[in-house]
């Protein structure tokens, strides 16, 4: 769960650092810059981004969609992970 707030942070505000990045780059870099920021745009940027970023690892995830979930336990000593069967 962990792995997914910090994927969705990392996200989120990624087009604050790629803005960072251009004002760097551009050597506009002084606090004005900062106060003047398209602060909307790049807040909508970054929920679009997290929408995807929802979409594709929902995608990705090759859990089936219905079974019973077996929860992880031990068998001959090794911890067999949680799955679905």
């Amino acid at each position: 769960m962990i792995r997914v707030l910090i994927t969705q942070a990392i996200l989120f505000l990624l087009p604050f650092f790629l803005y960072a990045a251009y004002l760097f780059l551009t050597k506009k870099i002084h606090k004005q810059a900062w106060i003047d920021a398209p602060r909307y745009w790049l807040v909508m940027a970054g929920l679009v981004f997290c929408l995807v970023g929802f979409v594709i690892m929902s995608v990705v995830n090759n859990n089936p969609l219905s079974g019973t979930y077996v929860p992880a336990h031990f068998e001959g000593g090794k911890v067999v992970p949680g799955q679905i069967k």
